[in-house]
């Protein structure tokens, strides 16, 4: 039946306040509109809901019988408007957003400080995974988005940059490159490099950067997480290539440029074709660009 909220909103305010001239007022109607009202609902569900006398009006057991369903279904559909409503304004709700491990222990920190302070109702959840892990998650649907690299990317889903990524050289105080500005990827060659695991991003990219160059790479270790990576470096057992990002800023490894065009990368938002961000995710994702733009960062 056409306009059965407003015509079930007419029952319960004759039901609450027990005459027609007060429930009238209270819904702004005349009489004789909100009569029509109750009319129309009693003849639509098939039952007499109220009882009509010139002093009163009470309910019929049909009419006592409905009435609570009837303020459970208009609580239930208040409800649901106002959700839906925080959720467009960005008062509350979910973002869950798959990263790189060092976009969440490097670029990410000050941009979630920055989106809690703006959307304190919005609740963010990260999953730190390897590149291969990001695409899956977003291609199932069990995250917003993504924050990966291109390279990774394949059908079905989309790519925006945000950032641009560079590795460096990491060696402690004491080794021979530590007092060099910069160095080039031919005088690596040979070197005991530390790598990530077989499955990060970083790993690929620095193993291409070798292969295009036919350069000789010669792992010294390999470690899953980047922290271990560089706690090995700090005990003299190899230099190692990661993101500027990683420096954890103890001030115990040097960070040394590389002169090579390569070690440049594109971090992006990665996202489901065809599929649009929910209103905190589109939040979440501007305030990582403002933050980025504002004070640009790293990542791997």
């Amino acid at each position: 039946m056409k306009n059965s909220i407003q015509h079930i909103r007419a029952f319960l305010a004759v039901a609450d306040s027990g005459s027609f001239a007060k429930a009238a007022i209270e819904l702004n109607l005349s009489p004789s509109a909100l009569t029509v009202q109750i009319q129309q609902l009693e003849e639509w569900l098939g039952v007499t809901l109220l009882e009509r006398s010139p002093r009163q009006v009470s309910l019929t057991a049909a009419g006592q019988n409905t009435r609570g369903p009837m303020e459970k279904l208009l609580l239930d559909l208040d409800n649901i408007v106002s959700g839906s409503r925080d959720l467009a304004a960005v008062r509350r709700g979910v973002v869950t957003v798959a990263a790189l491990p060092s976009m969440c222990s490097g670029a990410l920190p000050p941009i979630l400080k920055t989106f809690r302070e703006q959307f304190p109702g919005v609740e963010v959840r990260l999953r730190d995974v390897v590149a291969q892990r990001i695409d899956a998650l977003v291609r199932e649907g069990e995250v917003d988005f993504g924050l990966g690299v291109k390279a990774r990317t394949s059908h079905g889903l989309d790519f925006q940059v945000v950032m641009v990524d560079r590795l460096s050289l990491f060696v402690p105080p004491s080794h021979p490159l530590a007092a060099r500005h910069s160095v080039k990827l031919s005088e690596l060659a040979g070197e005991p490099i530390i790598l990530t695991g077989r499955d990060s991003s970083v790993r690929e990219r620095v193993e291409q950067l070798f292969a295009n160059e036919g350069l000789a790479l010669t792992p010294a270790l390999e470690a899953n997480y980047m922290s271990t990576v560089m706690a090995l470096v700090r005990q003299g057992l190899g230099m190692t290539l990661l993101p500027e990002s990683a420096d954890e800023g103890r001030g115990d490894l040097v960070q040394v440029r590389i002169e090579h065009g390569g070690v440049n990368r594109e971090i992006g938002v990665i996202t489901r074709t065809g599929f649009g961000l929910s209103p905190a995710a589109q939040r979440f994702v501007e305030t990582l660009r403002a933050v980025i733009n504002r004070k640009p960062q790293a990542a791997s």
